[in-house]
């Protein structure tokens, strides 16, 4: 008798995703045998060796599908959404964005579904064609065998429009089985929607939610659930990899029901949307799924504010408040839905993590969940549609006696996603490209911590006690900045210094000296540093000639010697002495410090060390729990009095500043190297450009 697997273990034999084997069994490619008992796909391992040798022999004679094949693919796609977009618009003047995204959803259902053939005979009878496609649309919804929201009952396009779109629709080939170019096809056409519609909706970019779903993977059984699910991407992605009833929830019935079309059009197969209308899964009719699912991906509409006063009853979180962000209340819908050791990953935004504001939304957290992993976005991750700081939050729930472990810390700096929301790709010279993403990299160091082999260091993450500082800092805390090791090397090398320690306020002083140069009207210019003139880590800044007139807020007065800190974006290091000729004036974000003398009219310490120290992680260890903010995160002026500096003798100080000298040599010295180098291989370009030439050409 011939062994039979799984959809799963057929699509990881094949190399293929389930989403095109499911496809492929649609196609009549590779027909599957149902499971009697429960009725999900099997399929023969003899005809599955049959097929994964035929596929061999077709990649070695045609050369295997490769990215750019894809990428032309996903053109001509985008190509023909466009046009169908154009046909309908022409045919309905009244028609918008969105209702002919109802109409071209509908005619890619039939085409992905029914292949290409349906749409032949658009140059004969145009009534009888159209009627022919409306029949096949209402066939395939009859055998979804789902309730269909009344708008999406027929095709609402005249004849000739449903013509003009089918002769498209059959020109365009999206059948090749090599990649899953059905579910590609509707996934633009969502993209091309929504991302771009004045709903104020915008949709988890896609390269977060592989992120999200590959690093809950080794999690995913049961009932897997979006409570927010928008058009289904989470649920979409999940079907690619496990077996799992889907369950989506959404409190828009249009998307309701585009979840469900992209998750049938994905070929999934256990999988229900709910269009939830009274506050939708934060409402009443979520309460039958309490503690009845296992995984919960999300990215819920945290940038808003929910006001219904019997619905925020409900919640902890929301009693006897007036509104509270609905990001917040998902996290505790979330505690509700799930079942004891059930998985949150959620992104939410960063205030969440660190602002005074959400405390109590912290203690929740603390005694609900264990806190698992925080990994920090940038803001750019939602551009061009939201410029936010936002994380990924997983969590596990835990219903008595939580008790927190070590929690996973990452931040993310690129997701390869430029901001006008188009794919940051890296070339290479030898042809390849990928993305660039950091994101694969925190994927490796969290399986390594999930699997408990996290023992070397990673760039940009690290592992620590979410719960390390409760007992001196009552704001319970959870965001990267506040639990980055800096801040233990920091408070070790405090701890075991053997020279006195002061705080910085002690040996300086601040020059306040405000000015607003556009409102002086005998300024003409003035000598100006802005932030771009200051360089991260360096110490290096420079002076530009600014007409007065183009500075309209208030600035500070600087004089040679003085050392400037930007107090916006500490993590920058923007920290210089100015060593200038003549003084100048420097942005308001920034703190202007004059070193003291001592009794004997010599400075406490030399600006160039002072200014080295600043820069250090030594010190951004003490401020980084101190910044606040989360689009233009700052330290106040109150906080950077406070940082302590080791103040040794001046015997020590001099030998600090000889190697501190020494070093700056040795900086320039390699970085006039590398420029000469530089110069050298242009120069070696030209020659060698030109010798070509002139050897073509017969010369010697």
């Amino acid at each position: 008798m011939s062994t039979m697997i799984s959809l799963t273990e057929a699509a990881a034999f094949l190399g293929i995703s389930k989403a095109t084997l499911r496809n492929w069994d649609n196609d009549g490619k590779l027909v599957a045998v149902r499971n009697p008992m429960n009725g999900y796909r099997q399929y023969d391992m003899e005809s599955l060796i049959k097929l994964k040798n035929e596929i061999a022999g077709e990649e070695i004679s045609l050369g295997k599908q490769d990215d750019g094949v894809k990428s032309e693919e996903a053109k001509a796609i985008k190509r023909t959404v466009n046009k169908l977009h154009c046909i309908i618009r022409d045919s309905d003047a009244n028609s918008n964005i969105v209702t002919r995204f109802d109409e071209i959803s509908k005619l890619l259902f039939v085409r992905l579904m029914s292949g290409r053939d349906i749409f032949e005979g658009y140059d004969q009878n145009e009534t009888l064609y159209g009627k022919k496609i409306q029949k096949e649309y209402i066939r395939l919804l009859n055998e979804t065998g789902r309730k269909i929201p009344d708008g999406y009952l027929q095709i609402n396009l005249d004849a000739q429009a449903i013509r003009l779109c089918g002769k498209e629709l059959y020109t365009v080939w999206i059948d090749d089985y090599q990649c899953d170019i059905k579910g590609l096809a509707y996934e633009y056409t969502i993209r091309g929607t929504f991302d771009k519609s004045d709903h104020q909706q915008y949709f988890t970019p896609y390269q977060i939610v592989d992120f999200m779903v590959k690093a809950l993977r080794p999690f995913l059984k049961g009932t897997v659930c979006d409570p927010a699910c928008g058009t289904a991407g989470f649920l979409t992605k999940v079907n690619d990899f496990a077996d799992v009833k889907l369950l989506g929830f959404e409190v828009d019935e249009r998307l309701a029901w585009v979840s469900a079309l992209n998750l049938y059009i994905h070929g999934a197969d256990d999988f229900e949307t709910y269009f939830m209308n009274n506050g939708g899964s934060l409402g009443s009719e979520a309460d039958s799924f309490y503690e009845m699912i296992d995984v919960i991906l999300t990215n819920p509409p945290f940038g808003s504010d929910y006001t219904d006063s019997k619905i925020l009853s409900k919640y902890v979180l929301g009693k006897d408040k007036n509104s509270r962000r609905r990001g917040i209340l998902f996290i505790e819908q979330a505690w509700n839905l799930l079942k004891e050791d059930g998985m949150l990953a959620i992104i939410i935004d960063q205030g969440i993590l660190n602002s005074k504001t959400n405390i109590d939304v912290r203690e929740y957290i603390f005694s609900h969940f264990e806190i698992m992993g925080i990994i920090d976005l940038p803001v750019s991750a939602f551009l061009p549609y939201a410029n936010v700081s936002s994380s990924i939050m997983i969590l596990q729930k835990k219903k008595n006696n939580v008790r927190q472990g070590q929690t996973f810390f990452a931040k993310s700096e690129k997701i390869g996603r430029k901001s006008n929301g188009d794919d940051d790709i890296i070339y290479y010279p030898n042809g390849n490209f990928e993305l660039n993403s950091d994101l694969n990299n925190i994927l490796f160091a969290w399986e390594m911590f999930i699997s408990g082999n996290y023992e070397m260091q990673y760039a940009n993450c690290f592992v620590a006690r979410a719960d390390e500082y409760l007992e001196e800092d009552k704001s319970m805390r959870l965001d990267y900045t506040f639990h980055h090791p800096y801040r233990n090397e920091s408070r070790e090398l405090l701890n075991h210094s053997k020279s006195p320690l002061i705080f910085l306020s002690e040996i300086c002083t601040e020059r306040n000296h405000s000015y607003v140069p556009a409102a002086d009207p005998d300024a003409i210019s003035i000598l100006f540093t802005g932030l771009a003139n200051m360089e991260s880590f360096t110490g290096v800044a420079t002076q530009e000639l600014t007409p007065a007139a183009s500075i309209k807020s208030s600035v500070k007065r600087y004089e040679p010697r003085d050392i400037v800190f930007s107090k916006m974006r500490p993590a920058l290091r923007k920290v210089a002495v100015m060593n200038m000729n003549e003084g100048g004036y420097v942005s308001s974000e920034c703190t202007v410090l004059t070193v003291r003398n001592d009794k004997n009219g010599e400075p406490l310490m030399e600006p160039e060390i002072l200014s080295a120290i600043l820069r250090s992680d030594f010190v951004y260890g003490q401020i980084m729990s101190c910044v606040t903010g989360i689009g233009r995160p700052r330290i106040s002026s109150k906080d950077l009095r406070k940082i302590m500096i080791p103040l040794p003798d001046k015997h020590l100080q001099t030998k600090v500043m000889q190697k501190l000298r020494a070093n700056e040599a040795s900086v320039k010295q390699l970085k006039d190297r590398a420029e000469a180098l530089k110069e050298e291989a242009e120069n070696l370009e030209k020659r060698m450009i030109n010798e070509i030439a002139l050897v073509m050409a017969g010369g010697s």
